[in-house]
């Protein structure tokens, strides 16, 4: 409702109304408390995986649609490799907020520009088959003294106001409610991938669910 209302009065007022910077402000931190409860909501599990089959390089592609033109404007430039995939049984809305959360955190990375790089392949981990999802980024890299601790939540190395430290334990969160797994790869000079395994899920049609490995 505080939302609405401010963007309502938003577009009634004037850019050099004195009205107009507090009503702006007001949208800005209603739109982040939004974001905030949603992100939360989905970190305490309340919402439920509504399990479907769809094309995964197509989820990718449209992700990568989305958050394009705010790279264009950092001068990001958003790369795809994506192989031959068989259908995947998975939440398609929460897998699209795993690639678009990577990619922020990979955005942020890049305060001067630069290059990220989505691929996806089949892949096999403990035996298991599946798909592997990686979002690589060659910008300032993750500090080593935090690297085991990127997962946990509200861990933000952002200044106070630009994050809420969720981005990355949901996916965390998400990626194992998939039975799969996560991990990053960072070097000392930069440049960081985030490798996601994805279990294949199909059996799931017939009520089983993978577990975490």
């Amino acid at each position: 409702i505080i939302l609405g209302f401010a963007q309502s009065a938003v577009k009634r007022v004037d850019t050099d109304d004195l009205l107009a910077l507090p009503l702006k402000s007001i949208e800005r931190e209603a739109l982040r408390c939004k974001n905030l409860v949603q992100d939360l909501l989905i970190f305490s599990r309340q919402h439920k995986d509504q399990a479907q089959e769809f094309d995964f390089n197509e989820v990718v592609a449209t992700t990568r649609g989305m958050i394009v033109a705010e790279a264009r404007l950092k001068s990001v430039e958003i790369l795809t490799d994506l192989g031959a995939l068989p259908d995947f049984i998975g939440d398609n809305n929460k897998i699209q907020q795993v690639i678009i959360n990577l990619c922020n955190n990979a955005l942020d990375a890049l305060p001067s520009g630069g290059k990220i790089t989505i691929r996806t392949r089949q892949g096999a981990v403990a035996g298991a088959r599946g798909i592997v999802l990686e979002v690589e980024d060659d910008g300032v890299g993750i500090p080593e003294e935090i690297r085991d601790r990127i997962f946990n939540p509200f861990l933000t190395t952002k200044e106070k106001g630009k994050g809420t430290g969720l981005g990355l334990a949901l996916v965390y969160e998400i990626v194992h409610g998939h039975g799969g797994a996560v991990e990053v790869k960072s070097g000392a000079r930069g440049g960081t991938v985030f490798v996601v395994f994805l279990p294949d899920r199909r059996a799931s049609l017939s009520g089983h669910r993978g577990e975490a490995r």
